[in-house]
């Protein structure tokens, strides 16, 4: 088994402890250093047991064979570039950057990298079972052609006020930096739109002169059916406990929910060994909080509690380096996520009128 030695580039996103966390967990691994700016690195480095280096002395280290980057979004491409460049494998957190330049420019290093260096975007609703389960069903015919889906996404109350999501290097906020875990789920079901219609919302009641967005409602648009996504930065239930996607097709509807994860399937009459009428799954409850509600000095953010799809996200990086199995979130479809937000500040910009998502 090859062993896979792990530095972290940036530190202040709650995601870096999840994946220290969850990297812990798999045989063979270790995450020995991490380096940043920030003066919480300390508190960083000791809570989880790293050493405090500097960013040349991790790229300069032959043993670390893996990068994992939770910078600034204008910082993680710069970042990769040049942890890719001393021949290391890289996780780069979501959204991969701060544009969609940025993550063209991801793709274009990543198509430039040894084939042994793996690049994946640090997306992994995607790789919640009840999604994965959804994409089969529907691919297997299940509930025959779809013919239109419904799709919401939300961010935790107050959320969309912090720095975090606020940095001016990026190319919008919440819908943006959160709103994109949900699209990417898409991009994983669907693929991408054509186009997108959008609404891009600010409200006076929640959001004040130093915020961006904190609602948006997406159109995305098919060759022959639509997603309707709504989106808002203001819910007071726990992170994703709200987000889920529902397709509906000619033979049935399948409704899917991130955390808690969780599977209904209506078919018209038994197929495939289902029966007619619904089928219930649930993988998880809320049993702790998904964050942590103590304080904590690393991050503006709580740090993570359920970490369940770090788990499936941080084990699919490490199979890819050691077995070379696909990629299970590739910069490609980050890039899509990227050019789909685009079009949607490009679409509220002309009051909602369509805006193509970018393909070149």
């Amino acid at each position: 088994m090859d062993p896979i030695v792990v530095g972290l580039l940036g530190i202040t996103h709650p995601h870096a402890s999840a994946r220290v966390r969850a990297l812990r967990d798999i045989e063979g691994v270790e995450v020995v250093a991490a380096a940043d700016t920030d003066p919480r690195l300390n508190y960083f480095t000791e809570k989880y047991d790293v050493e405090a280096r500097e960013i040349e002395d991790i790229l300069n280290d032959d043993r670390i064979n893996a990068i994992m980057v939770h910078s600034k979004s204008k910082d993680m491409v710069p970042h990769a570039r040049r942890a890719l460049e001393a021949g290391k494998s890289v996780v780069v957190e979501k959204p991969g950057g701060g544009t969609v330049e940025d993550l063209e420019e991801l793709l274009e290093l990543t198509n430039k990298a040894d084939a042994h260096q793996i690049v994946q975007v640090g997306y992994n609703v995607r790789l919640a079972e009840s999604i994965l389960r959804t994409k089969e069903l529907i691919e297997s015919g299940l509930i025959g052609e779809i013919v239109s889906v419904s799709a919401r996404g939300a961010a935790k109350v107050g959320e969309h006020i912090t720095e975090h999501l606020n940095q001016p290097a990026d190319m919008g906020g919440v819908l943006w930096i959160l709103g994109c875990h949900m699209l990417d789920a898409m991009v994983q079901v669907f693929g991408a739109p054509e186009t997108v219609n959008a609404r891009v919302r600010k409200s006076s009641k929640l959001s004040d002169e130093t915020s961006r967005e904190d609602s948006a409602a997406v159109l995305l648009n098919y060759p022959d059916y639509s997603v309707s996504y709504s989106f808002d930065g203001h819910d007071d239930l726990e992170w994703f406990e709200s987000s889920n996607l529902t397709v509906y097709g000619t033979k049935g509807m399948i409704e899917a929910g991130v955390l808690p994860q969780r599977l209904r399937v209506y078919l018209n009459e038994s197929r495939q060994g289902w029966p007619a009428g619904w089928t219930e799954w649930t993988q998880s409850y809320f049993t702790p909080p998904f964050a942590r509600t103590e304080a904590n000095k690393f991050s503006e953010l709580p740090e993570l509690e359920n970490i369940s799809n770090f788990h499936t996200e941080m084990r699919g990086w490490v199979d890819s380096m050691r077995t070379g199995a696909p990629n299970v979130a590739p910069v490609e479809d980050a890039l899509t996520v990227a050019r789909i937000v685009h079009a949607c500040y490009q679409s509220e910009q002309n009051q909602g009128a369509s805006a193509e998502v970018s393909t070149d």
